[in-house]
């Protein structure tokens, strides 16, 4: 993976596989910021010590996918994936993941993560993560209770496991509405993926970097999902009503990453890792 990088106007231009990608430096647990690049040979050899389970749907389905490339981009080779629920029984670094709970139902998905990790598998891992989904947080969400409800099982699950360090995540976005969907939203018939559904994501991944974003632990996707490409903004209104959503160059739908894109959130997670791993 090839890299360049440049200045413009205050922005950082990283030139990553000949794509431009643009990350506007922001401070951490305030708005948005990712270091779309790709991780170092050390970064990756660090990562791939460790064992990890990581609970997930199908955007965490597009990540993990995605990471032996960035393994392989940088001539490292890849940790073990298996998706899985029990214990791995491996002394080498491994990520075990896991499709948890329901989409729509983030307490659930909460709920069925702490099953996981109380189980064997818990006695096995050194990181432990899970990522609630676009779908678990709209419009008509409680973000308050359900940011609530993360915070206290994270907490609780760290009580648990002292051994085990906790990464925290953002929830991913999606793509504005096209025209075919916006006749549809006018219609009744909405798809969850409007202007106040990503309004109600900013603000819950707003109260996660708070809590979070000054720990070193915080995989924030939705970070990487907005972040510019090729000149195209993904900010969308000022002020009060400002918000983010899913860049049309790093998405296959409305809601989920194509290559490119999944290939930026996993080298974000793989640096995430690597900076949560015990020294060699």
């Amino acid at each position: 993976m090839t890299r360049a990088r440049t200045t413009v106007g205050g922005m950082v231009v990283l030139l990553v596989a000949g794509v431009a990608l643009v990350w506007w430096g922001r401070s951490p647990g305030v708005t948005p910021s990712a270091q779309i690049d790709a991780p170092s040979s050390a970064q990756l050899q660090s990562a791939a010590r460790l064992r990890v389970l990581f609970g997930h749907q199908s955007v965490g389905a597009n990540v993990i996918d995605a990471v032996p490339a960035v393994f392989g981009s940088g001539g490292v080779t890849a940790p073990r994936i298996v998706e899985t629920r029990e214990p791995v029984a491996s002394d080498a670094g491994f990520i075990a993941h896991a499709y948890v709970g329901e989409n729509g139902d983030p307490l659930g998905k909460l709920s069925d993560f702490s099953r996981i990790l109380d189980g064997p598998l818990g006695g096995e891992v050194d990181v432990a993560m899970v990522k609630l989904c676009y779908v678990d947080i709209d419009a008509s969400t409680d973000v308050d209770m359900v940011f609530d409800a993360y915070v206290r099982t994270m907490a609780d699950l760290a009580e648990r496991h002292p051994g085990v360090r906790f990464l925290y995540t953002t929830v991913p976005l999606t793509a504005d509405r096209d025209v075919k969907a916006r006749v549809k939203a006018v219609l009744g018939r909405g798809d969850r993926m409007g202007p106040a559904d990503n309004r109600a994501r900013q603000r819950y991944n707003q109260l996660v970097r708070q809590a979070y974003g000054r720990t070193g632990r915080l995989f924030d996707i939705a970070a990487v999902e907005s972040t510019m490409l090729q000149g195209t903004a993904t900010k969308r209104g000022r002020g009060e009503d400002a918000y983010y959503v899913l860049n049309d160059n790093l998405r296959s739908d409305r809601g989920h990453l194509n290559a490119q894109g999944a290939e930026a959130a996993a080298g974000e997670l793989v640096r995430v890792l690597a900076a949560n791993a015990p020294a060699a």
